[in-house]
């Protein structure tokens, strides 16, 4: 594929950018993170072209630095997920809730404390007897 201003610009799929800069990739991640890596490269080519402003009209030079924004986007997914980077409105309005791990609750006994301190309840229609 020749590398082109005009051949970028048709380019549709995070696949197809990949495949147009020769950077190898792993179908799992973007599978995973396709539309997540698309946007994070599209705000990488937009600091691009700011950075550039319209007195830089070299073709090659941009594609290039489109390239190394799209390897960092790739990259960011490699060792990131989507919520680390809630690129998208529906991830950046729901902030993560605090959990609690199952295997840090204790069992209370019915009646009684952690430590033991009360007697367990009988069962229903059991009769209990006290220890006197």
């Amino acid at each position: 594929m020749t590398r082109t201003l005009a051949a970028f610009r048709r380019l549709s799929t995070a696949e197809e950018y990949l495949e147009f800069f020769d950077i190898p990739y792993d179908p799992a991640v973007v599978n995973v993170n396709r539309l997540h890596i698309l946007k994070r490269f599209a705000g990488y080519m937009e600091q691009v072209d700011a950075a550039a402003g319209p007195e830089d009209t070299d073709a090659e030079r941009r594609l290039e630095r489109y390239r190394e924004a799209l390897l960092r986007a790739y990259r960011d997914f490699l060792a990131g997920t989507a919520l680390d980077y809630r690129l998208f409105k529906v991830l950046k309005e729901h902030a993560p809730v605090a959990l609690v791990p199952l295997s840090s609750l204790a069992l209370t006994p019915a009646g009684g404390d952690a430590a033991g301190g009360a007697a367990a309840a009988a069962p229903e229609g059991a009769e209990r007897r006290d220890a006197r």
